[in-house]
């Protein structure tokens, strides 16, 4: 079953390896390469796409929750209960396999300008999810997509990069 743990802003990436190296658990931490402006030019940094959560795998029982428990900087499960934690549906944990882009950061998707001046996906991991953009800001190299997690819904933001006919 999939789950979603809460942990300390800055330290997924650390818990995600913690829990890799337990027997039977696979963890996952979405991330890309964000196209950034700084100083007038535009750079790429990466970024979390889920700031404070690791999303986890496993048998759910009692020697899996103390383990997980105990390692450092997570703060807790989620869940509407303290008894168990909220699932993730099936189409909800394929949504993230593809976002975590098999442990690598995603690179940012290719776009291009359509004559009615609507934007088309061309390339990247925005096709997966076409569907369901709901704002596409060429200006920020932006596109908001929404997901929902643990049957909520949430907004993620995903690089994009104009191209051109060539």
């Amino acid at each position: 079953m999939w789950v979603v743990l809460q942990v300390e802003t800055g330290q997924e990436q650390s818990v995600q390896q913690a829990l890799q190296a337990m027997e039977n658990m696979v963890a996952l931490v979405p991330r890309e390469n964000r196209a950034v402006r700084k100083g007038g030019a535009w750079t790429q940094k990466e970024y979390i796409l889920f700031p404070g959560y690791v999303f986890l795998s496993l048998d759910y029982n009692a020697d899996n929750y103390y383990r997980v428990r105990a390692v450092p900087h997570v703060l807790r499960f989620l869940g509407t209960s303290g008894l168990a934690p909220s699932r993730l549906s099936y189409l909800e944990a394929e949504w993230i396999k593809v976002l975590s882009g098999g442990g690598k950061p995603l690179e940012p998707t290719k776009v291009r300008r359509q004559p009615d001046g609507s934007l088309k996906v061309v390339g990247g991991v925005l096709g997966n999810f076409a569907s369901r953009a709901i704002q596409y800001d060429s200006h920020a190299r932006r596109a908001k997509v929404e997901l929902t997690i643990c049957g909520e819904p949430k907004t993620v933001q995903l690089s994009v990069e104009l191209v051109n006919d060539s």
